[in-house]
């Protein structure tokens, strides 16, 4: 509410209520009323509020961004496709709001598994962290080894198979919060 955000504002600056209030023109008890949301302020009153904050009035109106908040692994949000060897873990939380979001998804795929996908619906970049996968893009493929990165555009369909014995480990960062649709089917190779 507005109220929070200029007092906010207030003791960032380090000013008291008196002080706050004697440089805006107000009184230390409208002032009050305002800081505890009991009253909204005019138009007029958030301008002086905000000359002397420095700031532009809409800082009143903006959102604030979201605390920091920690995701214990117990608590994160996996999944698989049954018994296909390929499964995901989400590395983010899945509240954030606001168009600035990113997404970490953690996923494995198993030695002899053929992954598709008709592409995700957001940019992605896969950091391969351990084992040997082959991505075939539309015009071209690629043999990812563990430390290589592949960035996609959006909507670029592709197949993973992971080649080898060891397992292959993946961490993909979305431009967004769509997480693509895929399938996974044992390689008749």
């Amino acid at each position: 509410m507005t109220g929070d955000i200029i007092r906010r504002f207030r003791l960032e600056q380090e000013l008291t209520l008196r002080q706050l209030a004697e440089q805006a023109g107000v009184t230390d008890s409208y002032l009050s009323l305002l800081e505890t949301n009991g009253e909204e302020p005019s138009l007029s009153v958030l301008r002086k509020l905000a000359k002397v904050f420095g700031r532009p009035v809409t800082a009143f109106f903006e959102e604030p961004f979201p605390e920091p908040s920690i995701i214990r692994a117990s608590e994160r949000k996996s999944g698989s496709l049954g018994d296909s060897g390929f499964s995901w873990v989400i590395l983010t939380p899945e509240d954030l709001k606001g168009d600035a979001h990113i997404t970490l998804v953690e996923t494995r795929l198993a030695p002899g598994i053929v992954l598709r996908s008709g592409g995700m619906p957001e940019q992605a970049c896969i950091y391969l962290r351990k084992g040997a996968v082959r991505i075939q893009l539309p015009d071209t493929d690629y043999l990812m080894r563990a430390g290589d990165s592949l960035y996609l555009q959006p909507f670029v369909s592709f197949t993973a198979a992971c080649e080898g014995s060891e397992p292959g480990s993946a961490v993909t960062a979305l431009s967004g919060t769509a997480l693509p649709s895929v399938t996974a089917e044992r390689s008749s190779l």
